[in-house]
């Protein structure tokens, strides 16, 4: 009895050891980036003195998760101060264009609730108050400008046609326009529709939208008109959708090249009704210069770079430690669920926040001398560990960092970032 328990007490130890072990090696890089770095607490710049150039059209600003607090009361502080400091005129987010169109109608001073809005979103992981707050600001600051100094609410998505269809009709109801046929429309957005899209209903979708285009416009009194223009954007979109679901074209480079498109649109009308001048509000690895990983081949933000050169702007985030709320991602079940996941990132960088009095700070890539500040250069353009989780996280992630982790050089992905230490979970009404 004697020996077996001494076997017993032998075996606890040696699993209590491995444990620890296996504790500790997986979580090396995290207790290696936390130690103060002098030169990064130095030169570290609060989020309120962020300094974007005059010469930049498009600010991408990150989330390198979708369901912390903190990234996204970051859209309202970043777009405030573009908003009163350099004049921008629209908030653009990662979401589908027609599901945008009634927020815009709210900020604008239409009808409605900001929270009943921001929780009628196709993704459940805008239902926060933080988008809520974002809408009421942008909606109070509309009622205390003038016409032309107004500010608008976009969607450059296009996952979601049900909201661009259900504005179409309404749209058309509104106006006494009728068309001969939309069944195959009706085929395409039908939640209970089991069978895949054929060439034949891509086909006959796209020529119910032109049909449907037509009318619009042969019915607008001015083709000029923003509610001529959204109408035949959403029909655009719908459109682009199709193309995205049919024939596997379901990708993730398809999917940012529509989102650049449509940041393109955007911005071409910003230039004729606004400033010129816009925010977008996406995800670390939509608005990134390049691709976070080899699945990716492309990004929005890459296209956009691209095209625009310098007068787009890619601003990143990242956290040390922190919760975020995703969708429980799950190979048994289809149940929809969502709950907080505890996540560190291992980022050296970030963990300087933590020296900070509002814990957070911000760097411009762009302003780091190599001949001046030669640490902090090499620092930014050399591989560290940086977190992206998206929508859908599952409990194996805590046993594959790279999971919920990149190795790249913040430099070469943005031109900006902003850090936080800690980060806490958003609660999404759904």
């Amino acid at each position: 009895m004697k020996v077996l328990k001494k076997i017993g007490k032998v075996s606890l130890i040696i699993v209590l050891v491995i444990s620890a072990l296996l504790v500790v090696g997986l979580n090396y890089k995290t207790v290696l980036a936390m130690h103060k770095n002098k030169t990064v607490v130095e030169s570290a710049v609060a989020v309120s003195e962020i300094d974007i150039p005059d010469s930049v059209q498009i600010v991408g600003l990150g989330e390198a998760t979708h369901g912390s607090v903190e990234f996204q009361e970051s859209k309202l502080d970043v777009f405030k101060m573009l908003v009163e400091k350099e004049g921008y005129s629209a908030f653009c987010l990662e979401a589908d264009f027609g599901d945008c169109l009634r927020a815009n109608e709210f900020v604008q001073g239409g009808e409605g609730d900001a929270r009943e809005i921001a929780n009628n979103l196709s993704f459940n992981l805008y239902h926060t108050q933080q988008m809520a707050d974002l809408l009421d600001w942008m909606r109070e600051y509309n009622a205390s400008v003038s016409e032309d100094k107004k500010i608008r609410f976009y969607g450059f998505d296009m996952q979601n046609p049900e909201k661009s269809v259900e504005y179409l009709y309404d749209y058309m109801k509104k106006n006494n326009i009728t068309v001969k046929e939309t069944s195959e429309i009706d085929y395409f957005i039908d939640e209970n529709r089991t069978e895949s899209m054929t060439e034949d209903h891509v086909k006959k979708v796209k020529e119910e939208l032109e049909d449907i285009k037509k009318e619009v416009i042969a019915a607008a009194t001015n083709d000029q008109d923003l509610d001529v223009i959204f109408a035949t954007k959403a029909a655009d979109n719908i459109a682009t959708c199709v193309d995205y679901v049919f024939a596997d074209k379901a990708t993730l480079a398809a999917r940012d090249r529509a989102m650049a498109d449509n940041v393109s649109w955007i911005l071409d009308l910003e230039k004729k009704i606004g400033s010129g001048k816009i925010m977008l509000a996406a995800h670390d690895g939509h608005i990134s210069k390049k691709p976070h990983s080899m699945v990716q081949s492309v990004t929005m933000g890459g296209l956009l770079k691209e095209k625009y050169g310098d007068a787009y702007y890619s601003l990143g985030t990242d956290f040390f430690k922190g919760k975020t709320n995703a969708r429980v991602e799950s190979m048994i079940s289809d149940e929809y669920k969502r709950k907080d996941f505890f996540f560190t990132t291992a980022d050296p960088i970030a963990y300087q926040a933590k020296y900070m009095e509002d814990k957070r700070f911000y760097l411009d890539f762009e302003t780091i001398s190599k001949e001046d500040n030669k640490e902090l250069y090499d620092l930014v353009h050399s591989n560290v560990s940086m977190g992206t989780l998206g929508e859908a996280v599952s409990d194996m992630y805590y046993l594959a960092h790279y999971a919920y982790r990149i190795e790249k050089a913040p430099a070469d992905l943005y031109d900006g970032m902003i850090y936080y230490y800690s980060v806490s979970a958003t609660s999404p009404q759904y």
